[in-house]
């Protein structure tokens, strides 16, 4: 009986109580599409770390003091990892293998060669063991090569630099993966670009791309470590190889925590995946917070806006309320007429909000999913939802719609019955 008597009343004035239903659906639309965007990026942030930094995997560094450009330069500095620090660290219960990762002690240069154009830039030389890397070679045994052309590994993060920053500004073709398996890049051992004291020679070394990977470093090219050592006896003057950084995998992710801290009782630094999370959660606490403020914003406007109209719908029924009261009506049963229409509002801006949300987030992630094309984050979706969202806003929805008519419906209820039907 009150339903429909209070759809009744919201009947006869469609135009404004439909703005205000309107006003509804926009702030919760809006608030779906924020939560599910938050939702979408930290999923997305997060999956990005751990396949970069598996949960099962710890790097382990020199302190930093003892490492960096210039031990590099001044070739003083020989590095304190050593192969009795990783006897050591495969004795600490919780650990499974230990990848060290050896570096060409000497600069370097590559040559690329593509769209029909010569591009020659310093890079670094690393060279990791096959185990560590073998799930993102295409052909395993093709890093069990010792002929030329190397087997070398790229950083997938170089394809997501090229295709944002040079192929997308100079209306380059983008690069893929599969483009780029099996071409030949030459590497010119002991020349610099940057330091012409170490361009006497430019001899060549050809590399083969046999794969890309988020595990290797983003500032060269990956080769075995056996190729690195033998490199470095017939082009440097150090021919003893270096170990720059250790990659730790742990039999179980449970045992992260505690291996690594093992680890730093050594003297070393660590760093995984647990460690950088609290960081990272932080950011994304930042982001959520700009995101939430935003929503506050539309949602007291919305606020403001339902409010206005029962506030000017009272003052119509006045004389309506009035006789109300005169009939026998109480307090109470003006403001539940009110709150009734007030909810019926709310449910009716919230489910229409809902579907707003869901076609904006359709489209953000249509848009978004083809930017990230050219970039190495693996997203399916960009704004995510699931149903505690979908329920969470609904609830608001209706919630913002009572409170904001609460106001109204406890000015209805104390109007004097006399003094309303002489209006």
């Amino acid at each position: 009986m009150l339903i429909n008597f209070a759809l009744h009343k919201l009947g006869r004035r469609k135009s404004r109580n439909l703005l205000a239903v309107i006003s509804i659906a926009i702030g919760i639309g809006s608030l779906l599409v924020f939560m599910g965007l938050n939702k979408g990026i930290k999923t997305a942030t997060f999956q990005e770390m751990e396949r970069r930094n598996p949960l099962t995997q710890i790097t382990v560094r020199a302190p930093a003091e003892e490492t960096g450009i210039i031990p590099f330069f001044t070739r003083t500095g020989e590095g304190r990892i050593q192969q009795h620090h990783i006897d050591k660290i495969l004795s600490i219960r919780g650990v499974k293998n230990v990848y060290p990762e050896t570096q060409f002690n000497n600069f370097a240069s590559i040559e690329i060669r593509i769209f029909g154009q010569t591009l020659i830039t310093d890079a670094m030389v690393f060279g990791v063991p096959k185990g560590f890397i073998e799930d993102d070679i295409k052909n395993p045994d093709l890093w069990d090569s010792r002929e030329e052309p190397y087997p070398a590994v790229v950083p997938r993060q170089l394809l997501n630099i090229y295709n944002l920053t040079v192929a997308g500004p100079q209306n380059l073709p983008t690069l893929s993966e599969e483009a780029l398996i099996g071409r030949t890049i030459i590497l010119h051992p002991n020349y610099s670009t940057f330091f012409p004291v170490k361009t006497a020679s430019l001899e060549e070394v050809e590399l083969e791309i046999v794969g890309f990977s988020d595990r290797v470093n983003l500032i060269g090219a990956t080769i075995p470590f056996e190729i690195v050592e033998n490199l470095n006896r017939s082009y440097t003057e150090s021919p003893e190889s270096r170990i720059l950084e250790l990659f730790v995998e742990t039999q179980d992710a449970t045992q992260t925590v505690a291996v690594a801290e093992k680890i730093e009782d050594l003297g070393f630094e660590t760093f995984y995946f647990q460690k950088n999370v609290k960081d990272v959660e932080a950011r994304l606490d930042y982001l959520r917070n700009s995101l939430g403020a935003i929503s506050i914003i539309i949602m007291a406007m919305a606020a403001i806006a339902i409010m206005s109209t029962f506030l000017a719908t009272i003052s119509e029924r006045a004389k309506e309320i009035g006789l109300f009261r005169s009939l026998g009506a109480t307090k109470g049963h003006i403001k539940k007429l009110i709150l009734t229409e007030a909810g019926i509002m709310g449910i009716t801006g919230s489910l229409l909000g809902i579907v707003l949300g869901i076609i904006a987030g359709t489209v953000i992630n249509k848009m978004g999913i083809e930017e990230l094309d050219y970039t190495t984050l693996d997203s399916t979706k960009l704004v995510l939802f699931d149903y505690k969202i979908i329920i969470y806003s609904i609830i608001f929805g209706i919630l913002l719609s009572l409170v904001s008519a609460y106001i109204p419906a406890r000015k209805a209820s104390s109007t004097a019955p006399i003094e309303a039907l002489n209006r």
